[in-house]
Formats: structure tokens, C-alpha cells, sequence
């Protein structure tokens, strides 16, 4: 999200629509409201302009109650109440009257009518994952001037549904140049169910291997050669104390940031097959594993070999500056909203 909005704002005066709470707002404090205010966004919450909440957004709420009480969110389809009825449209409808574009974040909302050319910011493709199926998702992201998807496979898959109208615009990471290559094994992530899987996986092979497990991850961690190094103010703590990263994951939606996080620190890094899914093809900045027995004996290879880990590390950073340099990510997707812009003017 602050890709787009920094892009927007070196454009021109951008507003921010959301709601004040979380999940469909952004838990908005007044210390937030004002530090953001001073970076130069106007910043508009819902419950300001309608403080009281529609029988529709009554009956959405309870719809998510029920849904996760009984751990249902698979039910969060594209038509879920609950997304659907958060915005009025006519109030979106009302703030997007003058503006040159509105971009829309979580395609929830992608059937908000706008007074302005329409961009969605494809976070996922959820009717990959929920039960209704993807004919609405597919009718309403159709409807956009452009979708913007962080996963070349998901713009693969929008394409064939005949949504032709996209920009792949990876996450932004700038590139650090003086994380120190140490012998030292990391891995990261939430505690999320794919996340907690993919440390099980590795887990079972790890043969008495030391691997510093960072994020809330490490609540998770059983084995005592695993040391929970808890969650990290700084976003670069894990990468300047490790010179070799695990990625574990293979499932969930879209595309790892720490894939790219581990590329632009120029880590030497080993994959489990799929955790680099959504990137383009070409020579790999990584070791690609198809076992936890495959991924153990690649890491204390590199463990053991300062050679091998320089490699590696260089190959790494090669593919990060060819396919997502923080500076060409940009100016696409700067380019793309000029366009837009050109288009309707």
C-alpha cells in the first residue's frame, strides 16, 4: 500500500478513503492520523461523515462473527456482506468526483463505482482460495482501468479469465548493500497456518542444524536447535545477522515479501519449490529444494563453504536487480497511473 500511495502523492494532492477501524480500515489512532496527515495525504474516515452504521453493515458484521466462530473463511467470497456492504457507494462515489483516479485496495470493493478512472490493487486472487468462485470476482475486476497484481501467475491466470488490462508491480524493496554475508541460518515469517507448515517440513530433516527463527514464527518453534529470536523493530535485523536464509513455504497467495527482502540484501538463500512462485522466470538468485532432507544439506553447505555462500549471495542480488530493482518497480507503476490519466483527460 505505500508503494501506491507514494507514487500517488509524488503525482499529485492524494486522499485517503477508510474506514477508522480494523479490518476494513486500518486502525487508524490520532497519532497516526497525524503523522500521516504530515507527510502531505488528506486522510477521510467513514465514520466521520456517517457515524451510523446501515442495516446492511449490521448484518455483514454478523455474518463475520458466525464466519470465524466456526473458522469459516472460506466463506469470504467476493459477495461476502461483510466486505460488500463496508463502503457505501454513494459516499465512495461522492469523494471520487474531481479526482484524476481512484485506486482501490483489496478487491472487495472492486464494485465501488467511481466519478474517475478506476485502478484495483490486486493484494490476491481470493476466489482461489474461497468457496464462491471466481465469476463475480472475474466480472468486477473487469470492470477496472487497470488491475495491479504483485504475482506474474496471478496476472497469467486474470489474463486467460479476460482481464487484459494489468501491470505486474512487485512489492518495492530497496536494495541494502551492507547486510555482512555471515555463516549464520535465518528464517522468517508469521505465525500463519502456511508458515507454521513450512517450519514443521523443515523441522523433521533439520538434523541438529542451528537456525535462528525471527517474526512471530518463533512462537512456534519446538526444536532446541531452533532459537526464537521473537519479532523485530528493524526490517533488516534478520538479514544483517544471517547470511543464509531459509524459505520453507511453499503454499498461500501471491508473493513472499521475504523472498524479495532475502534478494535485495543479497542473501544466499534456499527455497522449498513454490516459495518463489509469482516471480519471473530466469536464472534463479536461489537453491531450489524439492525435500526438508534437500534444504538441510544445501544449508550446511553453505554453512561450510564461505566460496559457495558468496555465490550464491552474488546470484541472489543479480536477480533482484534485473527483475526488481526498487527504482524500475516505481517508475512502472508511476508511468501506468500517467497513463491512465492521460487516457481520460
Amino acid at each position: 500500500m505505500w508503494k501506491h500511495l507514494n507514487v500517488l502523492r509524488e503525482l499529485g494532492p492524494c486522499t485517503i478513503l477508510s474506514a477508522n477501524t480494523k479490518p476494513v480500515g486500518c486502525g487508524w489512532s490520532a497519532e497516526a492520523l497525524k503523522e500521516i496527515r504530515s507527510l502531505g495525504f488528506e486522510v477521510v474516515l467513514r465514520e466521520e461523515e456517517l457515524p451510523r452504521r446501515s442495516v446492511r453493515q449490521w448484518l455483514g458484521i454478523l455474518y463475520a462473527v458466525v464466519c470465524k466462530a466456526f473458522r469459516l473463511e472460506k466463506a469470504f467470497g467476493h459477495s461476502n456482506p461483510y466486505h460488500r456492504f463496508a463502503f457505501p457507494s454513494d459516499w465512495w462515489c461522492r469523494h471520487t468526483r474531481g479526482a484524476d483516479v481512484a485506486v482501490i485496495h483489496y478487491s472487495y470493493w472492486a464494485w465501488l463505482p467511481c466519478a474517475c478512472p478506476k485502478v484495483i490493487a490486486l493484494l490476491d486472487i481470493w476466489s482461489d482460495y474461497m468457496w464462491e468462485g471466481p465469476h463475480r470476482e472475474t466480472e468486477e475486476l473487469g470492470k477496472a482501468d487497470l488491475v495491479v497484481v504483485i504475482s506474474r501467475d496471478e496476472e497469467k491466470k486474470l489474463n486467460y479469465r479476460g482481464i487484459m488490462r494489468t501491470l505486474w508491480s512487485p512489492p518495492c524493496i530497496q536494495r541494502k548493500d551492507d547486510c555482512p554475508l555471515t555463516s549464520s541460518i535465518g528464517c522468517i515469517g508469521s505465525s500463519n497456518a502456511f508458515n507454521v507448515e513450512g517450519l514443521r517440513w523443515l523441522e523433521k530433516s533439520a538434523r541438529g542444524m542451528t537456525v535462528r527463527v525471527y517474526g512471530s514464527l518463533s512462537e512456534e518453534v519446538v526444536l532446541p536447535s531452533f532459537q526464537p529470536c521473537g519479532r523485530y523493530a528493524e526490517n533488516y535485523t534478520p538479514y544483517n545477522e544471517c547470511g543464509i536464509i531459509l524459505l520453507p513455504t511453499s503454499g498461500g497467495m501471491g508473493v513472499q515479501i521475504k523472498v524479495i527482502e532475502a534478494l535485495a540484501c543479497g542473501r544466499a538463500i534456499v527455497a522449498r519449490s513454490g516459495a518463489f512462485r509469482g516471480l519471473p522466470a530466469g536464472d534463479p538468485g536461489w537453491i531450489e529444494v524439492a525435500s526438508s532432507e534437500e534444504m538441510v544439506d544445501a544449508a550446511k553447505q553453505l554453512e561450510a563453504d564461505e566460496a559457495f555462500r558468496a555465490m550464491w549471495a552474488d546470484r541472489a542480488r543479480a536477480y533482484y536487480e534485473e527483475h526488481l530493482l526498487a527504482e524500475d518497480v516505481l517508475s512502472r507503476l508511476s508511468d501506468a497511473y500517467l497513463d491512465i490519466v492521460k487516457k481520460h483527460n
